[in-house]
C-alpha cells in the first residue's frame, strides 16, 4: 500500500499549496460578483497541482525519466483542463438542478447536496485526465471513478466544516451580534486538501484493486516493485520508455520482451534479445505465463500474478520440468493476429512433464544423504569395473539462474568464464571458481583457489563431497544438488 499512501499524501499537499496560494485573494464580500472567477482561478489551480502531484508520482513509480516527465507535464495540462471543465459541467448541473443561489441563501440540507453535485464533476474530468496522462484507456477509467469519489467525499465534507466552525471564524474576524459574514476559509482549505488526497487516494486504490495482472521484480534494484499489465501490449528492457524499466544491467536489452494480453491470457514474447529471456529456467522465444510464473532477464526476476488466484505454494524450480513453446506453435482458436502480422499469438502449451519438486523426486527423496543399503558394502575406492558414477543436477536456487538446472555428468569448471554454467553476471565468483565432478556419493567439489571461496551448507571448503539435498554456494549464487 505504499505507493497508494503517496498519492494519498502528494494529492492532499497539492490541495493545501493551491489553497494557500489562492485564498488570499478570496473576495470578502459574499454578494461579490468575483467569486465566479476567483473560484474558476482556484479549480484551475487545483486541477494543475493535483495533476503534477498524483501524475508525477505515478510516472516516478513505474521508472525511468521519461515516465517521470510525461507524468508531470501531462498531469499539469490534463489536470488544469478536466478540473475546470468539471467544474463548468457541475456548475451547470447545479443550476438546473439546485438554483444559481443555493450556496448563498439556501439551507446546509440544501446546500451539502448540490455541492457534491458541483464537486463530483470536477474531481471525476480531474481524475480521468491524471489517468489519461499514462495513455492507457484503464488508467483513465480508474482515474474518473477515484476521483468522482473524492469530490463527493469533499462536497460532503465542505458545508458541515463551515456550519461547525462558523461562529468561530466571524468571531475570529470581530463580527458579533448575529451579523452574516464569509466563513469559507477553512471549508475551503479542508476541502482542498480533502479532494487532493482523496482523488489521490482512490485513483490509487481503483487502480490496485481493479488490476488483472501485474509484475513484481523479486530480484534486482528497487526490489518489491510492482507493474501493472493493463495494456494490450507491455514492454520490458532497458530503454526509457519501456512500459516496465530494468535499469543498471547491460545484459537487458532496450527492449528486451513484451507481455501480450489475448482475452485472459498473457503471453511473454522475447524480443531477439542476444541473452534470451527465461520462464522459470527454461530459455522461450514464447510462453503463456500462468499464475507465480518467473521471468528472468538479464540479472532481474520478475513474478508474474493474476488476481484472483491463489499464490504459488512452491519455488520457482518446482517447474522446471514444464514445456514452453518455443516459437511456430498454432495460434488458440478465434485468435486474430496483431496488426502489423507479427506472429505474436499466444501457444497453446503442452502436456506438462511430471513435475520434479523438492518433495518428491524420481529417484528419491533429495533432502535425505543417499546412503548404500546395509547388504551393498561401501565402496570407497572407485567403481566396479566398467560401472559409471551416478549423475547429479545442480539446481539454482536464487539470482539470476533462479529455478535453472545444471546436471553434473563428468568434470566441468564453474566460474565466471566457464561456459557449463552462466555466471558471468556474478561478480563473487571467479573466473574459473571450482571444479565439480560426480563421485559415486555426490559431487566431488575442489574450490579453485576462489577469492570469496566455495561454501558446502554455510562451511567454506576448499575439497568436498555434496551429496543430494547439500546447497553449495559458488559466488553469490546457491545451488541443491540432487539426483539426476
Amino acid at each position: 500500500m505504499g505507493t497508494v499512501m503517496l498519492k494519498f499524501l502528494a494529492g492532499g499537499v497539492a490541495g493545501l499549496l493551491a489553497w494557500m496560494i489562492m485564498e488570499p485573494s478570496a473576495p470578502r464580500n459574499l454578494a461579490s460578483h468575483e467569486w465566479a472567477s476567483w473560484q474558476a482561478t482556484l479549480v484551475l489551480l487545483l486541477g494543475a497541482f493535483v495533476g503534477v502531484a498524483v501524475g508525477g508520482l505515478d510516472g516516478f513509480t513505474r521508472g525511468g525519466k521519461v515516465h517521470t516527465t510525461r507524468g508531470l507535464v501531462m498531469g499539469l495540462v490534463f489536470g488544469a483542463v478536466g478540473a475546470s471543465f468539471g467544474s463548468s459541467i457541475g456548475a451547470i448541473i447545479v443550476g438546473m438542478t439546485f438554483g444559481s443561489s443555493v450556496f448563498f441563501d439556501g439551507n446546509i440540507m440544501a446546500r451539502i447536496p448540490a455541492r457534491v453535485v458541483a464537486l463530483v464533476p470536477v474531481g471525476m474530468f480531474l481524475g480521468l485526465a491524471i489517468g489519461a496522462s499514462s495513455l492507457t484507456f484503464k488508467r483513465a477509467l480508474q482515474g474518473l471513478i477515484g476521483g468522482g469519489l473524492g469530490g463527493a467525499i469533499a462536497g460532503a465534507s465542505f458545508d458541515v466544516i463551515g456550519s461547525v466552525f462558523g461562529q468561530s471564524i466571524l468571531a475570529a474576524k470581530g463580527i458579533h451580534g448575529g451579523e452574516s459574514g464569509e466563513v469559507g476559509t477553512l471549508s475551503r482549505a479542508l476541502s482542498m486538501v480533502v479532494m487532493g488526497a482523496a482523488i489521490g487516494l482512490f485513483i490509487g486504490l481503483v487502480e490496485r484493486y481493479s488490476r488483472s495482472a501485474w509484475l513484481r521484480l523479486s530480484l534486482g534494484r528497487n526490489e518489491g516493485k510492482e507493474w501493472s499489465i493493463d495494456g494490450p501490449r507491455t514492454f520490458i528492457g532497458r530503454s526509457e520508455s519501456a512500459n516496465v524499466p530494468l535499469f543498471g544491467d547491460t545484459n537487458v536489452a532496450p527492449i528486451h520482451a513484451s507481455i501480450d494480453r489475448h482475452g485472459n491470457q498473457y503471453v511473454l514474447n522475447d524480443g531477439g534479445s542476444p541473452l534470451g529471456t527465461y520462464v522459470n529456467g527454461q530459455r522461450v522465444q514464447q510462453a503463456v505465463l500462468q499464475q507465480g510464473s518467473q521471468i528472468q532477464i538479464g540479472g532481474f526476476v520478475l513474478q508474474f500474478l493474476l488476481k484472483g488466484s491463489p499464490a504459488p505454494y512452491r519455488g520457482p524450480e518446482a517447474y522446471a520440468g514444464q514445456s514452453y513453446p518455443m516459437g511456430g506453435a498454432m495460434p488458440q482458436p478465434g485468435y486474430q493476429p496483431m496488426p502489423g502480422g507479427q506472429p505474436m499469438a499466444p501457444a497453446q502449451p503442452q502436456p506438462a512433464q511430471p513435475r520434479v519438486t523438492p518433495f518428491a523426486q524420481p529417484t528419491g527423496n533429495p533432502t535425505q544423504v543417499l546412503t548404500p543399503a546395509a547388504s551393498m558394502p561401501t565402496m570407497a575406492y572407485g567403481a566396479p569395473m566398467g560401472q559409471a558414477p551416478a549423475g547429479f543436477v545442480l539446481v539454482a536456487l536464487d539470482g539470476p539462474l533462479l529455478g535453472q538446472r545444471f546436471p553434473v555428468t563428468g568434470a566441468m569448471d564453474v566460474g565466471r568464464e566457464c561456459p557449463s554454467i552462466p555466471m558471468s553476471f556474478d561478480n563473487a565468483a571467479s573466473r574459473k571458481h571450482a571444479t565439480l565432478s560426480p563421485s559415486f556419493n555426490g559431487i566431488a567439489v575442489n574450490d579453485a583457489g576462489s577469492t570469496n571461496g566455495t561454501f558446502l551448507n554455510g562451511q567454506r571448503v576448499s575439497q568436498a563431497t555434496a551429496a543430494p539435498g547439500d546447497m553449495l554456494k559458488i559466488g553469490s549464487t546457491t545451488f541443491r544438488v540432487e539426483a539426476a
